[in-house]
């Protein structure tokens, strides 16, 4: 017999993506997305993170069914100073296109090039991570 927590929860639908909702210990940064390696329960969704399984609380991350289309802000940034370049210390944009993290634009603008993947997306500068799954 399968527990009701440990049976898939579906209400998003077909869930592939998260982002945390809110600060936690985790190797996740906030407010960027991850791909959903398994299926989604009550109680955890798994991402991969450069390859590796890590297993998040489900209270505490937004699940969508499509990766984002637009750059990602991600503001005050949990990072490892030693290992992250000056400029994304604070802030920085995720590209939809090749998930690599780019400087904060100094200026509010509509689109951004990504100088990786060669690819222009908008930027979804009001977006936050929703509080209630």
């Amino acid at each position: 017999m399968v527990s009701r927590a440990a049976r898939p929860n579906k209400p998003e639908g077909d869930t592939h993506w998260a982002r945390l909702k809110t600060p936690v210990d985790l190797p996740l940064r906030l407010g960027a997305w991850y791909r959903v390696v398994a299926p989604v329960t009550a109680l955890e969704v798994v991402v991969s993170i450069q390859g590796t399984r890590v297993s998040v609380p489900r209270p505490y991350v937004e699940l969508r069914a499509t990766p984002p289309g637009e750059w990602t802000v991600v503001r005050n940034a949990k990072v490892r100073p030693e290992r992250t370049p000056q400029g994304l210390r604070q802030a920085y944009i995720v590209c939809p296109g090749c998930r690599r993290r780019v400087e904060l634009p100094a200026t509010r603008l509509a689109e951004q090039l990504c100088p990786h993947c060669n690819e222009t997306f908008p930027i979804a500068w009001d977006e936050r991570p929703r509080k209630k799954p």
